[in-house]
């Protein structure tokens, strides 16, 4: 196997339909040789899945399902599972480029030392003027396509769009980021990643960086249609944008101040809610800050 192509789903059968359907329309030859694999956390009833086979016709089709919920424990199986010394991690809400498989192998030919290789979404809204520049105020935005910002977010990803050529990267975007096997060996479990599992694909980041570079290359294509169906309400989320990203700065090689900006970027959450009337949220944002205050 040259490639596992790992689909950590949960009850979103129509848009794995999508998925399923842009794999089977892949440019590439010699499909024996990639395992498509569905860790599935919901239900997928036993004749849609003999569809998705009969779909990938050429394919290798594995199918697990999976008892204890969470993206991240999804990932974690999935490695352990995959037969292949690559594997490409994909949202059950994308859709691919139909010669992304092609162009996602021959970018590991062309970087043998790559760590980690991702693409863009083609998808992703652009900044205004005003969202910019309160995103670099706050820190949700390094201002530069390959870098985290100081308090180790990733807004910067939707600069991809507008590049041509591949280049190095601290981190790829979860929706569609693959890794050699060998980089995430010995990865830990991580208790915070629970459910919706918010920054998990920054942790796989970090890890896999250890060992090699990360490659962003934009001629890599997915739409991402990012389906709610599924996914935490929103005050869950907004506890998990600030115990999560609290938590991955000790995997960071930032130095400590990253722990004075990050309280920084939660103020920029607060404000930016309240300018929203989103007060749901604004709740979700307090108990992440009273949960951080106690430990």
């Amino acid at each position: 196997m040259n490639l596992t192509i790992a689909i950590c789903t949960r009850n979103r059968v129509k848009d794995l339909e999508n998925l399923i359907l842009s794999i089977s329309k892949q440019s590439i030859k010699n499909r024996e040789n990639i395992e498509v694999l569905i860790i599935d956390d919901g239900e997928i009833e036993d004749e849609k899945l003999k569809e998705f086979k009969k779909t990938l016709n050429g394919f290798n089709f594995v199918y697990y399902k999976k008892n204890s919920p969470g993206l991240f424990k999804s990932r974690l199986k999935a490695i352990n599972l995959s037969k292949a010394n690559k594997i490409l991690f994909l949202d059950d809400d994308v859709v691919l480029d139909k010669d992304y498989l092609k162009i996602l192998l021959e970018t590991y030919k062309n970087f043998p030392k790559a760590a980690g290789v991702g693409g863009a979404d083609y998808l992703l809204e652009r900044y205004s003027l005003f969202r910019k520049l309160y995103s670099i105020i706050f820190l949700y935005h390094s201002n530069d396509k390959s870098k985290l910002s100081l308090s180790m977010m990733n807004s910067s990803m939707y600069l991809w769009q507008d590049e041509k050529k591949p280049f190095k990267s601290e981190f790829l975007d979860g929706c569609n980021m693959s890794f050699k096997k060998e980089a995430l060996k010995n990865i830990p479990n991580q208790s915070y990643f629970e459910t919706y599992s918010l920054g998990e694909d920054i942790f796989l980041s970090l890890w896999a960086l250890k060992k090699g570079d990360l490659i962003v290359n934009p001629n890599l294509k997915v739409k991402h249609f990012k389906s709610k169906s599924s996914r935490d309400n929103i005050e869950k989320v907004a506890f998990m944008k600030v115990v999560n990203h609290y938590k991955l700065l000790r995997y960071s090689n930032k130095k400590g101040y990253k722990y004075i900006t990050i309280w920084w970027t939660y103020l920029g959450y607060i404000l930016a809610s309240f300018l929203k009337r989103d007060f749901k949220e604004i709740k979700g944002y307090m108990k992440g800050i009273a949960y951080l205050a106690k430990i």
